[in-house]
């Protein structure tokens, strides 16, 4: 089975436009499974659209089998589901984290677009998502973890925590932080907040810290959350085995043109390296590289082998929407 990585869309439907039609085009012929680390929402126009088509591809008949991890927008989703089910637009984005964050377009699609029984059910859907994946294979003999912040310190073989069973600790570790009372943080509350909100980027000082380690010396771990600045879309730290592909399409939907760029990660354990893909907002790959111990250019008949399986003309949902209404 060939196992693929994207993470941080963040409602940007032209490029979940490509990397599905690419991916469905990959499974006519090979078993496939995409691992979204977190963030498919808010921000982009279209964040409600991609939820309702990755949850119905999850729940019925669909080219590739998906997994769907939780990100600190996920989070920060079901943390709003009571304003969000008892309030106003303005409540929500006033007094919620993720109204304030990008989620009150979200919400503004997800009332426009489903019955009230279907928020629900998205909203129950959201709170079920699992916080990190273990994988079996192995790069430089180390196994693979995926989590959106951070890697755990113990991970395990299969990972039984979910959005519900964190948001309250999680919901501690900032008010007691904000208050002043970080000694009553307890271990269990900061590791659970570590694996959606950690990043080397202090979200409570907005100052640089780098001597947060976002990995674990055990094991490889891929992340999102923090975007990166260059055109792969995608950073190795290297001290950290540490891989960061959020590509910054927050930063995008914020005007921040110069990011477009997501990159699609395959796991090539056979040939211990990853396989890294760079799609832009016109539905096209602009790179492809390796990452082994060090990244390396694919030459063009490298990369046009890939370029073969995009299908430009897909169109997972028709871009309609008035970014400005």
């Amino acid at each position: 089975m060939r196992k693929f990585i994207v993470s941080d869309l963040h409602g940007d439907i032209n490029t979940y436009n490509a990397i599905m039609g690419y991916l469905e085009n990959i499974s006519k012929s090979d078993e496939v499974i995409l691992y979204i680390n977190g963030d498919l929402i808010d921000r982009g126009i279209y964040s409600a659209d991609m939820l309702i088509d990755i949850k119905n591809r999850i729940e019925n008949e669909n080219p590739f089998k998906i997994e769907y991890l939780a990100g600190n927008h996920e989070l920060m989703m079901w943390q709003a589901y009571p304003v969000y089910k008892n309030g106003t637009r303005w409540d929500l984005h006033m007094n919620t984290n993720w109204g304030s964050n990008g989620g009150s377009i979200t919400a503004a699609c997800l009332e426009d677009e489903l019955t009230i029984d279907e928020e629900d059910q998205m909203f129950h859907f959201i709170k079920k998502l699992k916080l990190y994946h273990k994988f079996e294979e192995t790069i430089n003999d180390k196994k693979i973890v995926l989590a959106h912040a951070a890697c755990p310190k113990n991970p395990l073989d299969i990972c039984d925590l979910t959005i519900e069973d964190v948001a309250n600790d999680i919901t501690n570790v900032v008010d007691l932080t904000w208050s002043h009372k970080e000694h009553l943080i307890t271990p269990s509350m900061q590791e659970k907040y570590d694996l959606l909100w950690k990043s080397k980027l202090n979200r409570m000082t907005r100052q640089m810290d780098f001597n947060i380690k976002l990995g674990n010396d055990d094991f490889f771990t891929i992340i999102g959350h923090t975007p990166v600045e260059n055109s792969l879309g995608y950073e190795f730290y290297e001290s950290d085995n540490v891989l960061n592909i959020d590509g910054g399409e927050a930063l995008y939907w914020r005007g921040y043109f110069e990011f477009d760029h997501s990159p699609l990660v395959e796991i090539d354990s056979n040939n211990n390296r990853f396989i890294i893909l760079t799609f832009n907002h016109n539905n096209e790959i602009i790179y492809g590289t390796y990452l082994d111990s060090k990244i390396t250019y694919m030459n063009n008949s490298e990369l046009e082998n890939h370029r073969k399986f995009l299908d430009k003309n897909t169109k997972i949902y028709k871009l309609d929407k008035d970014l400005f209404s």
